[in-house]
């Protein structure tokens, strides 16, 4: 868990892509859905996920700040698209899209932590 709030924590992480790092075309992305990126094998892979509301993408590490476990219990699957949220399919909790902070369920106040994105050409990369 980032005990400071700090936006760049993300790349300490074992395995976390460098910044320029290309992921895809927003187009693989489907609106209101989202799309898992793992880099390395097995269990040590660094995994991380890109989340779209129309032209707005938002990436975050996927791992809960609850119990440490991936939000997606299916491939892909990270959002409630009745709702615009994003949920952890493991506990239920439920986080804001834009800033990732969690606002029902057992992490309640605790942010995800963010993986910046930078858009151009309509490919995505990871940001500084």
């Amino acid at each position: 868990m980032n005990p400071a709030g700090d936006p760049a924590y993300w790349r300490l992480r074992p395995r976390a892509p460098q910044p320029g790092t290309v992921l895809g075309r927003v187009g693989d992305i489907p609106d209101g859905e989202g799309r898992e990126y793992r880099f390395g094998p097995g269990k040590s892979a660094f995994s991380m996920f890109v989340v779209r509301q129309g032209e707005e993408l938002r990436g975050y590490v996927n791992r809960c700040p609850h119990f440490s476990l991936p939000l997606n219990y299916r491939d892909n699957q990270f959002t409630d698209p009745d709702r615009g949220l994003i949920l952890c399919y493991t506990h239920f909790a439920a986080f804001r899209f834009e800033d990732g902070l969690c606002i029902e369920g057992a992490c309640e106040g605790l942010p995800l932590d963010p993986v910046p994105l930078v858009v151009e050409d309509g490919v995505v990369r990871i940001g500084a």
